[in-house]
C-alpha cells in the first residue's frame, strides 16, 4: 500500500509540474514596467522577455518531453522597427514536436487591446510549428505574445536575452520532473530568486547589444545556459574524471591498436627522443588525414599506414592516444574551451559543443590539437591561450589543471618587403612584394595555400595570393612563387613566404597642379579601423599577440623629386604597461632616387581593458591612417 501511495504521489507531482507550464496564461490587463528616461528615444524597447522550460524524463510513466514557454512584449517607438517584430514563429530548434498554445495581441497607445484571432495563427513551413503576423502595427503600439511548444528533450540549451533593443525585464525558469536533473549557468546580469518554493532568475535593464571588434562576443552576451541529465547517474558521468575515463574507453572507427603499431614501425622512431617521436607522428597525421565534413559517411575500411584519407574527430584523438600508450610517452588528455565563448566548469563537462579535446605533454610543455589541421604540435591553439584547461593524467589516474601561456608577439609575425615602381603613364604601379608570416598566421596561411593548390579552379588560388599580398588595391597578379610550403616548417616556426609580382589595375596617383600624389600607403594592404567606435562596452580581446614589419621602397620616376611625405610618418604608442603595450611607428627617408619607408607595429598582449580604449584605438587606427597617406612629388626644375 505504501508503494502504491508513493507511486500515486510521484505521478501527481509529475502531472502537476507538467500541467503548470501548459496552463500558463497572461494577465487580461497587462501591467508594464515604466520605461527609463535613457531608453525613451530607443527605436524599440522590450518590456519583458520571460522563458520557462520544463523537462520530463520518465520512461515508465509518461515518457520524455520538453515544454517551453516564451512570453514577450515590445514597444515600437519607430516605424522602422515594425518589420523586426511583427512576424513570430513558435520554433526554438529542430526538436519541436507540437505547438501546444499560441496567443498574440496588440496594445494600442490609448490602452485598447486587439487579440489576434485563431485564424491568424497559421502553420509555418516547418511541421508542427505555428506562426503569426501582426498586421496594421503602428508606431507606439505594444506587441505581445506567448507560446508553448513541446519538444524532444536536449542535453543542454542556451537562451540569449540580449538584443539590439534594451530589455527592461528578463526572466528564466527551469523545472523538471521524473528522473530529469538540471544545472543553470547565467551571465552576471542575472539574479537568483526563490518565491514560495519556486526558483527563477531575473535580469533588469539589459543594455542593447553592441557588436564590437576584438571582443569576446558570445561570452559577453547576456544569456542563460542550462544542462539536463536523464538521471543522477548521467549527471555523475559528466564529472571530469568519469568523463575522461569514459572518453578514453571509446573505440576508434577506422583502425585498431595493431594498426597503430604498424604505423609506428613504418615511421621508424627508434633512437629518437620523445619530442622527435611526437613531431614525426604529428607531421604524418596532419599531412595524411583530413576531417570528415558534416554529414559525410564514415569509412571504416582504411589503412592508416597508407594515409591520404579521412578520419572522424574521435579517431584523430584515439590515434594519438594509442601511439602515446605504445611509445610509453606520458601525457594528459585535456578539455579546453574557446576563451571567446566561455570557460570550463570546475566540476563537470557541460557543453560538448564548446569543448575541444587536446593533449598536453607536461614534461615537454607542449600541446597537440588532434583534429585541427593547420596547428602543429607545440603551442596551444590561440583561442585557448590564457585559459585554464581541465586535464586528466592518464598514467597517474588523477585530474589536473593546465594553463596554456600566451605566445609572445614575435611568435606570430608578418613581414613584407615591397618595391614600387611607377609605370610610364605615371598612373599605375608595378609592385614586387615578398610576404612572409610566422606563428598562428603563418600556420593558417600555409594550410590554406596547400588546400587551395589542390583545387582545379586556379582562380581561387590567384585570389588568395592577391588578397594576402595587397587586398586594398585591385591588381593583376603577373606571377608568384612560395617558399617553405611544407608542413614541417611549422615546428621550427620557419616563415611561410609568398613572392609576387603585381600590377595595379586602378590608378595609384592623383594630380594637383604640377604635383603628383602617389598613395604609397595602399601597399600595406587593407587595414581595418575603429573610426566609428568612439566608446567601448567590453574589454579588447585579440586572437593573439602579433607584430607587423613592413618595408616599402619607392623608385622616384625620372624628372621628379620628393616634395613632402609628412602623412606617412606616424608615431603612436599606448601608455599602459611596458610588457603589454602596443604601438605603430613609421619612418621615411630619401636616398638617391628612392624613398624608403619602414613600419613597425606590435601588440604585446591579447587583452586590454576598456578603460584604455582610446589609447588602444589611436594605435589600432594608425595603420588605416597610413594606408590612406600619400607621398607628393614635384617636377625637377630645369636649369
Amino acid at each position: 500500500m505504501k508503494k502504491i501511495l508513493l507511486i500515486l504521489l510521484f505521478t501527481f507531482i509529475i502531472k502537476t509540474q507538467a500541467q503548470e507550464i501548459k496552463s500558463y496564461t497572461w494577465d487580461a490587463v497587462p501591467a508594464f514596467q515604466a520605461i527609463p528616461e535613457e531608453y525613451k528615444k530607443q527605436p524599440a524597447v522590450i518590456l519583458f522577455d520571460k522563458r520557462w522550460i520544463h523537462t520530463r524524463i520518465n520512461t515508465n510513466l509518461y515518457g520524455f518531453a520538453k515544454f517551453k514557454m516564451e512570453h514577450f512584449a515590445v514597444k515600437i517607438n519607430e516605424s522602422s522597427e515594425i518589420s523586426k517584430y511583427n512576424k513570430v514563429t513558435a520554433d526554438d530548434n529542430t526538436t519541436i514536436r507540437d505547438t501546444k498554445d499560441f496567443h498574440a495581441r496588440v496594445i494600442k497607445p490609448n490602452g485598447d487591446i486587439r487579440v489576434l484571432s485563431e485564424s491568424q495563427i497559421v502553420n509555418s513551413d516547418l511541421k508542427n510549428v505555428k506562426s503569426i503576423v501582426f498586421e496594421g502595427v503602428e508606431k507606439g503600439d505594444i506587441l505581445e505574445y506567448y507560446f508553448i511548444v513541446k519538444e524532444n528533450p536536449t542535453s543542454n540549451g542556451i537562451e540569449i536575452y540580449q538584443k539590439d533593443a534594451p530589455v527592461l525585464h528578463a526572466e528564466f525558469t527551469l523545472t523538471e520532473s521524473g528522473s530529469a536533473m538540471s544545472r543553470v549557468y547565467t551571465s552576471a546580469d542575472f539574479h537568483y530568486n526563490k518565491v514560495k518554493g519556486k526558483t527563477f532568475f531575473t535580469a533588469d535593464n539589459i543594455e542593447p547589444l553592441v557588436i564590437e571588434k576584438s571582443s569576446k562576443k558570445f561570452r559577453n552576451l547576456v544569456k542563460i545556459l542550462y544542462l539536463i541529465a536523464g538521471s543522477p547517474a548521467e549527471m555523475e558521468s559528466k564529472k571530469w574524471e568519469t568523463y575522461f575515463k569514459g572518453f578514453l574507453r571509446n573505440k576508434p572507427y577506422a583502425f585498431s591498436n595493431g594498426d597503430v603499431k604498424k604505423l609506428l614501425q613504418k615511421l621508424d622512431l627508434k633512437d629518437k627522443t620523445d619530442n622527435e617521436k611526437i613531431t614525426i607522428l604529428d607531421e604524418y597525421i596532419k599531412t595524411h588525414f583530413e576531417n570528415y565534413e558534416e554529414g559525410e559517411t564514415i569509412n571504416v575500411k582504411i589503412n592508416i599506414t597508407e594515409g591520404n584519407s579521412k578520419l572522424a574527430r574521435r579517431d584523430f584523438i584515439l590515434l594519438y592516444k594509442y601511439a602515446f600508450d605504445i611509445l610509453k610517452i606520458p601525457y594528459e588528455i585535456i578539455a579546453v574551451e574557446d576563451r571567446f565563448i566561455g570557460e570550463l566548469d570546475e566540476d563537470i563537462m557541460t557543453f560538448h559543443e564548446f569543448t575541444d579535446i587536446n593533449f598536453y605533454l607536461r614534461d615537454l610543455y607542449k600541446f597537440i590539437s588532434p583534429s585541427v589541421g593547420y596547428l602543429p604540435y607545440g603551442k596551444a591553439g590561440y583561442e585557448y591561450q590564457g585559459t585554464r584547461a581541465k586535464g586528466y593524467n592518464v598514467q597517474k589516474k588523477e585530474e589536473s589543471y593546465v594553463y596554456p601561456l600566451v605566445a609572445p608577439s614575435d611568435f606570430t609575425k608578418i613581414t613584407t618587403e615591397s618595391v614600387v615602381t611607377l609605370n610610364p603613364d605615371l598612373t599605375k604601379v608595378s609592385i614586387d612584394k615578398k610576404f612572409s608570416s610566422t606563428g598562428y598566421i603563418g600556420q593558417m596561411l600555409r594550410y590554406s595555400y596547400n588546400d587551395l593548390s589542390k583545387n582545379e579552379e586556379k582562380k581561387d588560388l590567384t585570389d588568395f595570393v592577391k588578397e594576402v599580398s595587397i587586398d586594398e588595391v585591385d591588381t593583376k597578379l603577373l606571377e608568384h612563387n612560395v617558399e617553405n610550403l611544407e608542413f614541417k616548417n611549422n615546428y621550427t616556426n620557419t616563415p611561410f613566404v609568398i613572392n609576387s609580382k603585381l600590377e595595379s589595375v586602378e590608378s595609384f596617383t592623383e594630380k594637383a597642379g604640377n604635383l603628383l600624389l602617389i598613395n604609397l600607403g595602399k601597399v600595406i594592404g587593407k587595414q581595418s579601423n575603429l573610426y566609428q567606435e568612439n566608446t567601448r562596452k567590453t574589454d579588447i580581446d585579440l586572437k593573439y599577440t602579433k607584430e607587423y614589419h613592413h618595408s616599402i621602397v619607392f623608385n622616384i620616376p625620372k624628372g621628379y623629386q620628393v616634395d613632402h611625405y609628412n602623412d606617412l610618418v606616424i608615431d603612436r604608442e599606448m601608455k599602459y604597461d611596458e610588457d603589454k603595450n602596443c604601438w605603430f611607428k613609421s619612418t621615411v627617408k630619401v636616398e638617391g632616387n628612392q624613398v624608403i619607408i619602414t613600419i613597425d607595429e606590435k601588440y604585446k598582449a591579447i587583452t586590454y581593458p576598456k578603460d584604455i580604449y582610446q589609447e588602444y584605438r589611436k594605435v589600432y587606427n594608425a595603420s588605416a591612417d597610413f594606408s590612406k597617406a600619400s607621398i607628393v612629388l614635384k617636377p625637377i626644375k630645369k636649369k
